[in-house]
């Protein structure tokens, strides 16, 4: 499968935004109630996160995606992957070209390194790119009214 990677401008969120909603609904949901699909949206449209698409180059249709941010640091600054989600097994086609185009972007930006979040599975996967596992986050939700 030939699957690419690009960063979506500012100005075409509107035509690519309702082709990752399904995928939005993902990212929501391992949120675990701290960020609705709207706020995710929000802060691409408020330049907060940029959003990189994965997609079929002929067909243009979307496979997934990776939202990335900034983060300042006191002492430096690191790019965050806050939230990837995409079709079951596609992203193996465009891992090794996402930890490129991402290492890249991330340099250019003045990064120090990038980190991220993810899914116990992701390990391997992680490891081949030279990242190193340093906690594992565990989470307690309270019953009730929030």
């Amino acid at each position: 499968m030939n699957l690419d990677v690009a960063l979506v401008p500012h100005g075409q969120l509107t035509r690519v935004i309702p082709t990752i909603t399904q995928h939005l609904v993902k990212s929501e949901l391992w949120t675990g109630g701290r960020a609705s699909i709207d706020d995710i949206v929000g802060f691409l449209y408020q330049g907060r996160m940029n959003l990189w698409l994965v997609y079929e180059p002929t067909s243009f249709e979307s496979y997934g995606y990776v939202i990335t941010e900034v983060k300042d640091y006191p002492k430096s600054k690191m790019l965050v992957c806050q939230y990837t989600a995409g079709r079951t097994n596609h992203m193996r086609y465009v891992e090794d070209k996402i930890h490129a185009i991402l290492e890249s972007f991330a340099r250019d930006a003045g990064c120090a390194g990038i980190e991220f979040y993810g899914r116990p599975g992701w390990q391997p996967h992680a490891r081949k790119h030279g990242y190193q596992s340093k906690a594992i986050v565990y989470e307690k939700f309270f019953g009730g009214e929030s």
